[in-house]
């Protein structure tokens, strides 16, 4: 141990050494209270400049606390990059100008460079994340011209008064700075990379309302991240609320080790993560990400009962009573963050329920996507107590559900092509019996048999049930419309088949998801679409639509070339997912849903033979063939009494005439 502070002081030491002439210094410029960081998470520098310049120094087995500390101490310190893959700290003096366009992609570091801030807001290690080449599109509350570099902007940010700066743009070309009131989580849908030399600046301490729900990532750890280890939290609940209290870093997900008794903190999640830094686990760990922070308030009117929601701003979802989505709800915040949502205490309208003893309680749901429910919105018990004179607010939970519906797959479409269909399946590639809001899933389009046809999806759209709700995931050219909520079709790399993961979600109105894909063959291999303008997910193509141009030369007598689209076949998957927005089951309501399951079951049976019929059209069935029975029963009984009477007249003696019978009802017998 006392040789490893040894090796480090005169690893610093030689540090200085190393040390010419800078310009004026960060600490002769900066006081301890202005300093602070700006950290690049996912990108390191190239080996050849750790290896050929003087300017690194590489400490290994160091912690991330203690190599923020060694850097802040040090006034010649400018820089310092975190590899969390071999646990090593690199110090630096190189200024940033001469690393930011040297920095390359990787999952498992981070660059942390030291910036001096006018109005520090916050004492975090770091005050801003960049994430460079990105950009929001569509927005833009404040543009500062020629404002001379990116810490500029970054003070700009920090400094506004006229409203809460959440994120900035800086473009180096022009100079120009952009201040946002959103970030890539409250406008995600608007997060996308940009072909120009910008950078996005987000604010890490911006201060959102504190009662905030934590939701479970069934599965998944996190690899080769930012990590602080609480050696006081024992239990879930505890290594919650400390991620909650954590003033190092904005704490955005924890993973907690019940065996263990271990309690770890990021800052990342979904939105900051890549695929590589998360992975499927069947171990006890859970993973557990930050959802929406909402403050709740109640007032008691005399025909009614007013839930006043303090939310995240700015908010593009809304609010609403459970199963009253349509009639009783709020879409509309104040800048302050508050939305609110009147309730009548009678009538159908929102459901309020009347408990008989002064008490009038309901369910509100707080959504955050304009359209669709997700595993991270709310849901909020509320009620009003007459009889007390008081009020209260039942805690909030997250929508999940224990009851599981049947997922079921459906194909339609047939073309002269290979067989194709469609799954949905979990991270181990089985198919789901039963899903949950917010569990990890893969939607699959796969090809039954290698042929030499190659496979593309495109025009993925999401619908409710009842055709009410729609949501396209990803357009006609194959490009992911919203990457958080359905990224790209990517090949499978061991068959033809394509896949993407996404989280189950639903829409306020109904439980049921359509999802409908249109699939394109094309001969040997489909061409890729690059979508690197169209999302700042970690995708460089998508297998979507592409068709060849006319002036390419034929190379067959069907005049089709490796690459063109051949066929194209409608997919359609239906895709059950329950949430909790019923607070208790009825009894009539579960026989319902018990004879409900029985119809689809009945349906689902039939699909599969070619059929489609639900249970009304059985019943009539049924009773056509039973009358077609009676009546082929009926006449089997007629024609057995006529003919036991014919032989009857046949052996009794028979008077003939020698003329024909002219009554209709005798027979013309030939006498012998």
């Amino acid at each position: 141990m006392e040789s490893d502070i040894r090796d480090k002081i005169m690893m610093m030491f030689f540090l200085v050494l190393l040390v010419g002439t800078l310009n004026p210094v960060i600490e002769s410029r900066c006081t301890k209270e202005r300093m602070t960081y700006e950290r690049t998470q996912g990108y390191k520098v190239p080996d050849h400049m750790l290896q050929g310049s003087d300017s690194f120094v590489v400490l290994k087995l160091t912690a991330d606390d203690e190599c923020y500390s060694l850097c802040t101490d040090n006034e010649e310190c400018l820089a310092y990059l975190l590899d969390y893959q071999n646990k090593s700290c690199i110090l630096t003096k190189a200024e940033h100008a001469l690393i930011r366009k040297q920095l390359v992609p990787n999952y498992a570091w981070s660059y942390h460079r030291k910036l001096c801030i006018a109005e520090l807001q916050c004492r975090r290690q770091w005050s801003f994340d960049r994430i460079p080449g990105a950009q929001l599109n569509g927005y833009g509350d404040k543009t500062i011209a020629a404002i001379g570099s990116e810490d500029r902007c970054l003070e700009a940010c920090a400094m506004e008064k006229s409203f809460k700066c959440r994120s900035a743009r800086y473009d180096h070309d022009t100079e120009n700075c952009v201040l946002f009131k959103h970030d890539r989580r409250v406008a995600a849908e608007t997060f996308k990379k940009s072909l120009r030399d910008v950078d996005y600046l987000e604010n890490q301490c911006i201060q959102d309302p504190s009662q905030c729900h934590f939701h479970l990532q069934k599965n998944r750890v996190i690899v080769h991240s930012h990590i602080h280890v609480n050696r006081f939290a024992t239990t879930k609940e505890e290594c919650q609320k400390s991620c909650l209290q954590f003033g190092s870093f904005r704490c955005r997900s924890f993973l907690f080790d019940p065996a263990k008794s271990l309690c770890l903190l990021t800052p990342e999640d979904s939105y900051s993560l890549t695929e590589e830094a998360i992975q499927f686990t069947e171990e006890s760990v859970e993973y557990y990400e930050i959802g929406s922070c909402i403050e709740v308030q109640m007032r008691c009117e005399s025909t009614s009962m007013i839930v006043i929601l303090k939310v995240a701003t700015p908010f593009n979802g809304k609010v609403y009573s459970v199963d009253h989505s349509l009639e009783c709800f709020a879409v509309t915040a104040a800048d302050t963050g508050e939305i609110s949502l009147t309730i009548p205490l009678h009538g159908k309208k929102c459901g309020t329920r009347n408990m008989g003893n002064g008490t009038f309680t309901n369910s509100v749901i707080v959504q955050h996507h304009p359209y669709i429910l997700r595993s991270s919105d709310r849901r909020i018990e509320v009620a009003c107590d007459y009889d007390e004179i008081t009020t209260r607010v039942r805690g909030g939970k997250e929508i999940t559900e224990e009851e599981f519906q049947s997922l079921t797959q459906v194909v339609t479409g047939l073309a002269p092509t290979p067989s194709v269909r469609l799954r949905v399946v979990n991270g181990s590639g089985s198919d789901i019996k039963g899903v949950d809001l917010g569990e990890p899933l893969y939607l699959k389009v796969e090809m039954l048999d290698e042929s030499v046809f190659g496979i593309f999806g495109s025009g993925l759209v999401a619908r409710s049930g009842d055709e009410s709700d729609m949501i396209l995931l990803i357009d006609d050219q194959g490009c992911p419309v919203e990457p958080e909520v359905f990224p790209a079709l990517l090949p499978d790399p061991e068959t033809k088949s394509l896949m993407t993961p996404f989280q189950a979600f639903k829409f306020a109105s109904d439980s049921t998801v359509k999802f409908q894909l249109t699939v394109s063959f094309c001969l040997e291999a489909c061409t890729p679409v690059e979508c690197n303008n169209r999302t700042a997910q970690k995708v460089a193509q998508s297998y979507g639509r592409r068709r060849r141009s006319a002036s390419q030369a034929d190379l067959s007598i069907f005049n089709i070339q490796a690459g063109d689209v051949v066929s194209d076949v409608t997919m359609e998957s239906t895709l059950f997912v329950v949430s909790n927005l019923n607070s208790s089951w009825k009894e009539e309501e579960t026989e319902q849903v018990s004879e409900t399951r029985k119809a689809e079951k009945v349906s689902f049976w039939l699909s599969n033979r070619g059929l489609c019929i639900g249970g009304n059209v059985v019943m009539t069935s049924a009773a056509i063939l039973g009358l077609i029975q009676i009546i082929f029963v009926g006449s089997c009984i007629l024609l057995l009494c006529i003919s036991r009477q014919r032989r009857i007249c046949h052996n009794k003696p028979c008077h003939c005439s020698s003329r024909a019978s002219i009554s209709s009802k005798a027979k013309l017998f030939n006498c012998s």
